[in-house]
């Protein structure tokens, strides 16, 4: 099973289970305004950046740690993820639109079964 660790900015962490995580019930990421739900294709995770462009956000990814942040004139904030091995890390999206950043996680494309030929010698 995975694990999601989110770690704000000048906080503690919180650990929590990446499938069927409930946001609002634990403390953390729910408070930290980040929403993860599971689509067809892996996970979306949502966070509300109201007043900050596409141009004052920046993601990064490195072992595996997604972090998000944000910087204006008047305000900056800091989030990081830790994401599952199961992610594929070259297919990660983000855009911000109405005052909200959604990532898309998209899980690696799962290996398609093979048979194998049995042979007579």
């Amino acid at each position: 099973m995975a694990n999601l660790l989110v770690r704000p900015s000048a906080q503690g962490s919180l650990i929590g289970d990446f499938f069927g995580f409930d946001p609002v019930r634990a403390l953390g990421a729910g408070s930290l305004g980040l929403d993860i739900a599971k689509t067809e294709n892996g996970y979306a995770v949502e966070l509300p950046v109201p007043g900050f462009g596409p141009d004052q956000i920046d993601v990064t990814l490195e072992d595996r740690v997604l972090t998000i942040s944000g910087k204006s004139t008047k305000r900056n904030f800091t989030r990081s993820i830790v994401i599952p091995d199961e992610i594929d890390t070259e297919s990660i999206e983000a855009k911000v639109e109405h005052g909200l950043l959604t990532l898309g996680l998209h899980i690696h494309p799962k290996a398609q079964p093979r048979k194998i030929d049995v042979r007579f010698n």
